[in-house]
């Protein structure tokens, strides 16, 4: 079990459950908005709570690091996410734009002290994010199941199977930073390297809503309560309902035949 000393506690949802694998890895989600507070409202109405909210000035944690997270869609039948000892921090920004400096040193903060909790290595097994063109989803994201179930480290929301999100798409730049800024090691703080491209991160990045590259973002979260079995008893998450295939469309129509049904059988016993 392990609470954050820096972050200010903030349950939501509670946990999945249980971590029923490892290694541990740091999953980076953007929130797709630009306050905390609408954030994890969101995460509370749609049951998809990360570990971590992470803004320019404080660092949010929802769940103990010892249980899972639930900002991961995870498929019946195919391999862990949320479960696999994936540690989640969701960023305050959209994949579509850069994210502030004061933001991605609030997330550095954070990793550099998970990876040391943890113990897991500072490396991008998947390769780096990939950033937007033009604001969109530059596509060819590495989701291998062997590297996500086999390998600790930082991955992106991009990296992880089954799903199909591009966040965080931080640019090359942003990957560097978060990998190696540390601001309580003080040796650190003085790699001019790091200096310089800390300098050049922007201050401030307005988001406007015509900048959410993935609006439904904060909807695909698992919704499995922590009293259920761990998946690796068999369990696959939930299994799908009929709405999870059917449009609007076709539901109104089956109801409909299924009324018309019923009103032709009722008045074809009446005669008799």
């Amino acid at each position: 079990m392990a609470r954050c000393p820096f972050a200010k506690w903030s349950p939501i949802s509670g946990p999945v459950g249980s971590f029923v694998g490892g290694p541990f890895r740091i999953v980076h989600h953007t929130t797709e908005g630009n306050s905390a507070a609408g954030a994890i409202a969101a995460f509370r109405a749609h049951r998809s709570d990360p570990h971590f909210t992470v803004d320019q000035t404080t660092i949010y944690q929802h769940i103990d690091t010892g249980l899972s997270a639930r900002a991961l869609r995870n498929l019946t039948g195919g391999v862990e996410t949320n479960r696999l000892s994936a540690i989640q921090i969701e960023v305050v920004g959209t994949a579509g734009r850069p994210k502030a400096r004061p933001t991605l040193e609030n997330v550095a903060r954070l990793c550099r002290w998970l990876e040391k909790t943890h113990e897991i290595p500072s490396e991008w097994p998947s390769g780096p994010p990939k950033p937007a063109v033009n604001g969109q989803d530059p596509g060819g994201h590495n989701r291998s199941p062997q590297i996500w179930v086999s390998r600790g480290g930082h991955y992106g929301h991009c990296h992880v199977p089954e799903n199909i999100h591009w966040d965080p798409a931080y640019t090359a730049e942003e990957a560097v930073f978060v990998m190696r800024y540390d601001p309580d090691n003080a040796g650190a703080l003085q790699d001019p390297e790091i200096e310089a491209l800390r300098e050049s991160l922007p201050e401030e990045v307005p988001i406007e809503f015509e900048d959410i590259a993935i609006p439904d973002h904060a909807d695909v979260g698992e919704e499995e309560d922590v009293d259920q079995p761990p998946r690796s008893e068999g369990r696959r998450g939930r299994m799908p309902s009929f709405g999870s295939y059917a449009s609007p469309e076709v539901a109104v129509l089956i109801a409909g035949l299924f009324f018309a049904g019923s009103f032709l059988l009722i008045r074809s016993l009446s005669r008799r």
